[in-house]
């Protein structure tokens, strides 16, 4: 089955024919009616109904910077294919996923004859019953339930580095046969197989690489800083860990790799801005504020707020009151 997939798709596509014959950009109107170019799931799913379908990489041309109405999944059979996303160059090697969502903007360098890769088009409503079968705290979830979110979600990115796991090279290969040839009863077929193949993804954690250049859209960081907005005074790394299927030193370790802080700090950071908040916007006697924000001893959070601030709790009301 792989064989014969694998040679279909080295296969010159009209589309890449006419690059090779001397054109020199993207034809726009193969993926948008848009003025800004954000490319329409309509342009290749075939029914309106549709939620899910499959194409393979154009090669031979820079593919310019665009976002997508649908979330993307980039998957490389063959070669190397090179993205810059957030201004960041990210390889995705054979094996490789690359997860996007609609609203992040990312662009596509030229690749050769033998570098093969597909994209798996996505409309978020698809990944509702998805998650119903994976759960909801782990880091895919997470991903999904932004997509979901429309126009209001924000930019992200997973890259995936699992070329050394069968099991998702197998389930990632028979998802693509499903979506190519359709047999019956395909799509809840491919939503089982999606699943599946998120789980092993959950189970190899360590092999997950998230958006280092910009914070606020990594996914992981986000369920972390969430976590420690709600839980700022009691909240544990050990209670986050299980939270989100993760073994508690490498949740650490990924946390220190992408804040460059640890848990216990930016929790600390999170306890003396609420404190700071409350110094400003009410009349609560200091040691009050201390106690509520998870300080027992007072004359730590003296020292932990001046060492943040500069200043002392009492000058900082009495400045920000000024």
């Amino acid at each position: 089955m792989y064989r014969d997939w694998f040679q279909e798709f080295r296969k010159i596509t009209p589309e890449e024919q006419q690059i090779l014959n001397g054109k020199t950009s993207v034809q726009k109107s193969l993926y948008t009616s848009r003025p800004d170019f954000v490319v329409e799931s309509d342009k290749f799913m075939e029914n309106a109904a549709d939620d899910i379908a499959v194409r393979r990489h154009t090669r031979f041309i820079d593919f310019p910077r665009h976002r997508h109405d649908y979330v993307e999944i980039f998957y490389v059979i063959s070669g190397s294919v090179t993205h810059s996303v957030n201004g960041e160059k990210i390889t995705i090697h054979t094996g490789e996923l690359l997860f996007m969502n609609q609203n992040i903007e990312h662009a596509i360098f030229a690749c050769g004859e033998n570098d093969l890769a597909v994209n798996i088009l996505i409309r978020p409503e698809y990944f509702q019953n998805i998650i119903s079968l994976i759960g909801q705290d782990n880091i895919l979830a997470s991903f999904m339930v932004n997509a979901l979110e429309g126009e209001s979600c924000v930019g992200q990115y997973l890259y995936f580095s699992v070329a050394d796991n069968p099991c998702i090279q197998n389930l990632f290969q028979n998802t693509v046969f499903l979506l190519i040839n359709k047999p019956r009863n395909w799509h809840k077929l491919s939503e089982n197989t999606f699943a599946l193949l998120f789980m092993h993804i959950l189970s190899s954690a360590e092999n997950i690489l998230l958006d280092q250049s910009d914070k606020r859209s990594n996914v992981l960081m986000l369920v972390v800083r969430r976590y420690i907005m709600d839980h700022y005074d009691t909240g544990t790394l050990h209670e986050l860990a299980e939270h989100i299927g993760y073994t508690q030193s490498s949740l650490s370790r990924i946390i220190k790799k992408f804040s460059g802080s640890t848990f216990k700090e930016m929790q600390a950071k999170q306890r003396l801005l609420i404190a700071m908040n409350r110094l400003y916007d009410s009349d609560m006697p200091i040691a009050e504020i201390a106690l509520s924000v998870g300080y027992e001893n007072q004359n730590f959070f003296y020292k932990q707020f001046k060492k943040e601030y500069g200043m002392t709790p009492n000058e900082a009301r009495l400045k920000m009151r000024e």
